[in-house]
This record gives C-alpha cells, sequence and structure tokens, in this order.
C-alpha cells in the first residue's frame, strides 16, 4: 500500500511539473474555489447560492492573479517570497469581495479574508513547490 501511495505521489509531481503557468492556474483555481466555498459557508453562514457565487468569482479574480504573479516571477524570486506576495494580493482582493458580496462589515470580512488566503497561501506553496521540483 505504501509503494502505491509513493507511486501515485511521484506521478502527480511529474504531471504538475510539466504543466505551463496557464495550467497550474486552473488547477488552483478549482481547489481555491473549494476552499472558498467552505470559508464562506463557515464563516458567514452563508446560504449555498451566495457561497457558491463567492466560491465562483472570487477564486476566478484570484486566479488571475495568480497567473499573472506566477508568469511574471516564477523564475526570479523564491517559492517562499512568491507564496507571500500572493497572499498580500489574495488579502486585499479577498476583503473587498467580501465585504461587497456578503454587505459585513470590513472588520467581519477581513476574518474570511485572513483565513481563506492563509489556506489558499499553503494551497498555492504546494503546487509550486510540486512544479519547481522537477523545473
Amino acid at each position: 500500500m505504501t509503494e502505491l501511495i509513493l507511486s501515485v505521489k511521484k506521478e502527480v509531481s511529474n504531471k504538475i511539473s510539466e504543466i505551463s503557468s496557464l495550467g497550474l492556474a486552473i488547477i488552483y483555481t478549482i481547489g481555491h474555489i473549494i476552499i472558498a466555498w467552505a470559508c464562506a459557508t463557515l464563516i458567514f453562514n452563508a446560504s449555498f447560492s451566495l457561497a457558491a457565487a463567492d466560491a465562483i468569482i472570487e477564486p476566478i479574480i484570484n486566479g488571475f492573479w495568480f497567473y499573472l504573479l506566477h508568469r511574471i516571477a516564477k523564475n526570479t524570486l523564491n517559492t517562499l517570497t512568491l507564496t507571500s506576495i500572493y497572499t498580500l494580493g489574495h488579502f486585499c482582493i479577498a476583503t473587498l469581495w467580501a465585504s461587497f458580496i456578503f454587505s459585513v462589515s470590513f472588520s467581519e470580512a477581513a476574518v474570511d479574508a485572513i483565513i481563506e488566503p492563509l489556506l489558499n497561501g499553503f494551497w498555492f506553496y504546494f503546487l509550486h513547490s510540486l512544479w519547481k521540483k522537477n523545473n
């Protein structure tokens, strides 16, 4: 069983390392949608449809941010620096978006904007680390 898990892990790592910035951004955005939906549901007790709208629109905005940043700086910045810059930008986007879509105060939106980008920062770091491992 351990050999199977290691084999799958190696295969996934190899496939991710072959993906372009655009492909990596698409994979990232799918994971981001799942994270955003879970955060909106748990933090704001949002309805399924409102959480789903948030989980689709805000990650798409951040997917563009991911693509732009990765495209420009993937080979010039180390993974931790790239992740930190991404996460700060994500925080700004998430705060403004949550405040708008959920009609909550800036401080309430900031709760979501802290938790969700941190989770997505780990997601970004994981994907970029897999990509960079073989590039």
